[in-house]
């Protein structure tokens, strides 16, 4: 999962093939600051896995300052869309319950602490 933290907002996560942003409510990230259009750009994920930022038609994307037509995203980029900036990160991760596995390898050593203990006992006779 992938998110957009505009400074003074909570973000926008995303986890899709594809982003679309810009004013229009059909968006997936729906901006209506001033300077971004109804569909001002697009994010897409190759079959690598890698993102990458494309504006839409001629709309103004900057990427670290520099405008930018289509180029690859990476963690922390500052992406100027319009008014708005915004940094790439990867979203905070949702964790499975490991509850099950923690208490096995619990068992586990303390049979082997066990077994050890058995071994010495026995070999010292």
């Amino acid at each position: 999962m992938f998110e957009f933290r505009v400074s003074g907002s909570s973000g926008h996560a995303w986890s899709g093939d594809v982003l679309t942003i810009g004013r229009d409510p059909s968006n997936g990230w729906v901006l209506s600051t001033s300077g971004v259009w109804a569909r001002h750009a697009e994010v897409l994920r190759g079959a690598d896995g890698r993102l990458t930022i494309r504006s839409l038609g001629d709309a103004v994307v900057a990427l670290n300052g520099v405008p930018i037509r289509e180029s690859p995203l990476r963690w922390g980029d500052a992406i100027s869309l319009g008014a708005t900036v915004a940094q790439f990160y990867l979203a905070a991760p949702n964790q499975r319950g490991l509850l099950g596995w923690e208490r096995a390898l619990w068992i586990t050593l303390g049979l082997c602490l066990i077994a050890q203990v058995f071994l010495v006992v026995w070999l010292q006779r």
